[in-house]
């Protein structure tokens, strides 16, 4: 695929890039199947998004459609310095308003941990944000250290988000946008963030995320490659509904992908929560393990008085997801049943409180 350079963008506001696929096409409809063919004809499925950038104006404004493992999984919109969570429909009414002569379009593969990174920014309040000499930014990242959370702090300087996330309170991944930071060496990534924050001169923006649950859009198994590019084309399509198509195979659903030998099964790291009862219901998350669940201070926050604080766990034990009762007031279930530990199918059903859910594979 070609790759164009089109200088009006660098009024854009930056995100993160790892592996660039293709680089601010004009946008036509030809330009988007063959970017469709690069996204779905690819020997490992894809996980990264989709860009959509304005030149039309001095914003820039910037559309994203998320993919999670060849699987459209959400979008979203930044634009005027606020970023907005869209359903898949949304991001094609939007598309369609569009001055689409003035739209440039970016393919961007990334990790999971990128993906989630930049979920987060488009999903979520921030728990903090404020200039970096305003607030005792060091005494929060030894909050994050000694809380022994998930949790994301996305940096800015000028029109540059860099994010850095933090597993069991230790930052383990760093994603610069700004390319003009020379990143020293011999510094812990701790260390390497505490230096960015605080350079001289400069005005850097802080953003603190605690809360790491991130939504899969309502509409993101109602299409497949043909119906989500006539939905992106012509703004809608005669029939949304179809039938999971998305949904892997048996062996890769077990932690194996397909095809490939047991001794060479590939390790769990996220789940998807698909919520069955309670004020979310109907919205599916995307976890990482890892993952406690309660009413405070956890990865995965249920907003029900009877969730304790920290209620319940879910992990991998032999790449098999448990769900273990961190010694809770009201219980954890499995199928109508307290459990203290259990290993989960992917049919089974947990209780917490007055919420239900069900743990799918990702």
């Amino acid at each position: 695929m070609q790759t164009a350079t089109t200088p009006a963008t660098h009024n854009c506001t930056l995100f993160c890039q790892q592996q660039v696929l293709a680089e601010n096409l004009p946008f036509s409809h030809d330009q988007l199947k063959d970017i469709f063919n690069s996204i779905y004809t690819k020997r490992s499925v894809f996980t990264g998004y989709l860009k959509f950038a304005s030149l039309a104006d001095e914003d820039c404004y910037q559309l994203f459609l998320f993919f999670y493992k060849g699987t459209p999984y959400a979008a979203g919109r930044y634009a005027e310095g606020k970023p907005v969570i869209y359903s898949i429909q949304d991001l094609a009414r939007q598309l369609i308003k569009s001055d689409q002569s003035s739209l440039v379009m970016t393919l961007c593969e990334t990790d999971p941990i990128l993906l989630k990174c930049m979920l987060l920014f488009l999903q979520k309040e921030p728990a903090i944000k404020a200039p970096t000499t305003l607030i005792d930014f060091e005494y929060i990242v030894q909050q994050i250290d000694q809380a022994g959370k998930h949790a994301m702090i996305a940096l800015r300087r000028e029109n540059a988000f860099n994010y850095y996330f933090f597993k069991d309170g230790k930052c383990t991944q760093v994603y610069y946008a700004d390319l003009e930071f020379k990143r020293p060496e011999g510094m812990t990534l701790e260390e390497e963030m505490l230096l960015y924050a605080f350079q001289p001169g400069e005005n850097i923006l802080a953003y603190i995320y605690r809360d790491m649950n991130t939504t899969m859009s309502e509409d993101s198994k109602q299409y497949e490659r043909d119906s989500l590019y006539t939905l992106l084309t012509v703004g809608y399509i005669k029939n949304k509904r179809k039938d999971d198509q998305s949904a892997p195979p048996a062996d890769e659903a077990n932690g194996n992908k397909t095809g490939s030998h047991p001794d060479q099964e590939e390790k769990l790291s996220h789940v998807i929560l698909a919520i069955e009862s309670g004020p979310q219901e109907g919205a599916r998350f995307m976890v990482i393990l890892p993952c406690t669940i309660g009413r405070k201070e956890c990865d995965f926050i249920l907003d029900d008085r009877l969730v304790s604080r920290r209620h319940a766990e879910l992990k991998l034990v032999e790449n098999a997801v448990v769900i273990e009762d961190l010694q809770s007031k009201n219980g954890t279930k499995v199928n109508g049943k307290k459990v203290i530990s259990s290993q989960l199918t992917s049919n089974d059903l947990v209780s917490i409180g007055m919420i239900s859910f069900r743990v799918v594979s990702a």
